[in-house]
């Protein structure tokens, strides 16, 4: 990533999309893309039903340290629209090691926007000390494991319970 103002990218079919670092005042922005993705989108990200996103949980995805929580954010350049988000958070017990999720919009998928943000996350992450990604995906959700595979490289899997794989990564 370009600079704390992000960096401007353009997506497979032209879009063009701003990666920077999330901001307090982007809860509006992310809670409307929230409420715009799909029940089956919601469920592969969250591994349950989420109906909605609390107070608490837009000030959690919002309101971070850039430290010990990162969290990037794509939006439209001109009209500041989400089209989703990358972020990790440092194990307490190993400030090396961290959680990553990556949520894009249904409406940006397949184009290169969930590569664009796993890879400056990948990038923050490095350039922080971080060295290695875990995270807990939906076993059925192939387009991360290929997004996994396609950004950071080979990753190991188990079991974690209810349909889910535990992912790590190692940057």
């Amino acid at each position: 990533m370009a600079n704390d103002t992000g960096e401007i990218v353009e997506l497979r079919e032209g879009t063009k999309a701003l990666i920077r670092p999330i901001r307090a005042s982007d809860r509006t922005r992310l809670n409307e893309g929230f409420e715009s993705a799909s029940t089956r989108s919601i469920f592969m990200r969250f591994l349950g039903p989420q109906p909605r996103l609390s107070q608490r949980q837009l000030e959690y995805l919002t309101a971070v340290d850039h430290v010990h929580h990162e969290a990037l954010i794509a939006v439209d350049p001109e009209t500041g629209q989400s089209f989703g988000t990358a972020r990790y958070v440092r194990s307490e017990d190993e400030p090396e090691a961290a959680e990553f999720a990556v949520g894009v919009g249904d409406r940006w998928m397949r184009i290169g926007l969930g590569t664009a943000l796993l890879t400056a996350l990948v990038e923050r992450a490095r350039e922080a000390g971080v060295v290695r990604f875990t995270g807990l995906i939906h076993a059925d959700n192939v387009a991360i494991r290929r997004l996994i595979a396609k950004v950071a490289g080979p990753y190991e899997t188990k079991l974690a319970g209810q349909g889910a794989l535990e992912v790590v990564v190692d940057l």
